[in-house]
């Protein structure tokens, strides 16, 4: 079985039996479970008066600033910079869903999602905003909600077929796993591999406490500066509707700027129990290896977690470090 299928499958047995399981707690007598004979002559005036406080609470984040899209299009009208790691990005899946568990494979990191519930937003909307905003970006957005939602287009494969693809994969990469059901597309997880938080300036240490303490995760694109509607996001429309890249400029946590050859492959399987369709899509960069510094990743560990060195050991070029502080926000 894929190896990422086969975390899927175990983390979807467990959370089965979590629920399924009764939690019987043992009553006690107490002021509050004590019998009240109705119809006594206590006189009830006595009982303390229950206070009802109304307030109204909002179900979601206001529409204006956030998208729900039954096509899993991901992308908010403001960026929340505060809680971006390092110079990473937020990636666009963070507004609509939030990490529910992380799991390691050899040197696959997996961060389960499970999302916000918020309205989805109707196509119409979504149209009438883009538009105001930029042609190009309605343009691109609409071939990506087509590809998306167009089981006709989908590139069906075996298992077996995936299997043998995951054998061939090498250097740092990323990867989206959702499902299509019903016409409603979500994301159940996201894949990092060991050499794409290299990449990006990062270690395991980094991405988990970072990942605990917000529920976000981070994202390499660079962007051109605006933290409005760009080309930027238009081009990614479209290139993921096309699955072709090339040449891109990303972002490490350090945020230097450097450029990679991206390419994008996309797989589904069908599952007819109960007719849905799961895509694995997968996000491959080639990157020059002078950007992969491992040295500056000990630096930025440092510096995430605000360390201080507090002995140094020249025999053996080793440092003790103390932590001076958790998660800061950059």
């Amino acid at each position: 079985m894929s190896s990422f299928m086969n975390v899927q499958k175990t983390i979807n047995q467990e959370k089965n039996v979590a629920l399924s399981k009764q939690i019987y707690k043992k009553k006690r007598k107490n002021q509050y479970t004590v019998e009240f004979k109705f119809g006594s002559n206590i006189d009830v005036t006595q009982l303390k008066e229950i206070i009802v406080i109304n307030q109204n609470i909002p179900q979601c984040i206001p529409q204006n600033i956030i998208f729900r899209l039954n096509s899993n299009i991901q992308f908010p009208k403001i960026v929340e910079s505060q809680y971006q790691l390092g110079f990473l990005n937020i990636d666009p899946h963070s507004y609509n869903y939030k990490v529910a568990r992380y799991d390691k494979y050899n040197s696959y990191h997996i961060f389960n999602l499970e999302p916000i519930q918020r309205p989805y937003t109707s196509f119409e909307i979504i149209k009438e905003a883009l538009i105001k905003e930029e042609a190009d970006l309605f343009e691109g957005f609409e071939q990506f909600h087509q590809k998306n939602t167009d089981i006709s287009k989908y590139n069906i494969v075996t298992e077996a077929k995936l299997i043998e693809f995951e054998h061939t994969i090498q250097g740092p990469f990323t990867l989206y796993i959702q499902q299509n059901k019903n016409g409603i597309i979500a994301t159940s997880a996201r894949v990092m591999n060991d050499a794409y938080l290299q990449m990006i300036g990062v270690n395991e240490e980094i991405i988990k406490d970072y990942v605990f303490q917000t529920g976000m995760l981070p994202q390499s694109f660079a962007g051109d500066g605006n933290s409005r509607w760009s080309q930027t996001v238009a081009q990614i429309f479209k290139c993921n509707a096309a699955m072709m890249f090339g040449q891109l400029i990303l972002v490490n946590y350090q945020g230097q700027r450097f450029p990679v050859l991206m390419k994008s492959k996309n797989f589904y399987l069908f599952n007819e129990d109960d007719n849905s369709y799961t895509e694995y899509l997968y996000y491959f960069y080639e990157v020059d290896q002078r950007w992969v510094n491992m040295k500056q990743i000990e630096e930025n560990s440092l510096d995430y977690f605000n360390r201080k060195s507090v002995n140094s050991n020249e025999d053996t070029d080793e440092v003790e470090y103390q932590k001076r502080c958790g998660f800061r926000k950059l």
